[in-house]
């Protein structure tokens, strides 16, 4: 008996010690978002205003919304944009918006967007670290939910850092469409 317990505790710990693959980092709500939160629009059509923009799409009945979370405000974020704006341009029932988290401040989305013209609103939550009912993983500088009308979660992808985002973008760009149509 000593020697089973013995057994499955060495196995706990080593799966507790073993490392995490980038492709195992968890962020976000698990099969439905968690509602809604405030954001001030940095760009966009409601530029200079605070909103919730879950609750826009929600009451346009957007067929299909992604919401990208990120820490950062880079040029790998704006390749990352950019693939979903190509998106957003042939499907303009596409809800789509970027929140800043974690010190993301507009003066960053301000300048991104002066550099690249981009179509997805750019926005900064006013709860610093992102609405916490999304628990959003301190760990990914990016997090993406792609979800339908309703709220439920077609797909959720979470990185380390913007450069891995951006090496996804075709990934998530395709989520995107399949889940509009």
């Amino acid at each position: 008996m000593r020697l089973i317990r013995t057994l499955a505790l060495a196995l706990v710990a080593g799966l507790f010690a073993a490392p995490v693959n980038a492709d195992d980092l968890k962020s976000g709500p698990g099969e439905k978002i968690a509602g809604p939160f405030q954001v001030k629009a940095i760009t966009g059509e409601k530029k200079d205003t605070t909103l919730c923009y879950v609750c826009k799409f929600g009451a346009e009945e957007r067929p299909a919304v992604v919401l990208i979370f990120t820490q950062k405000s880079d040029e790998n974020l704006a390749t990352l944009v950019k693939a979903v704006d190509e998106v957003q341009k042939n499907n303009a029932k596409l809800g789509t918006v970027v929140v800043g988290v974690s010190g993301v401040a507009d003066a960053d989305f301000a300048k991104l967007q002066e550099t690249h013209k981009l179509i997805t609103p750019l926005t900064v939550a006013e709860d610093k670290d992102g609405p916490a009912k999304y628990k959003l993983n301190k760990d990914a500088a990016v997090t993406v939910l792609v979800y339908k009308k309703g709220g439920a979660i077609s797909k959720t992808f979470a990185f380390k850092d913007t450069k891995a985002a951006a090496d996804k973008a075709k990934d998530i760009a395709a989520a995107a469409t399949e889940v509009v149509k």
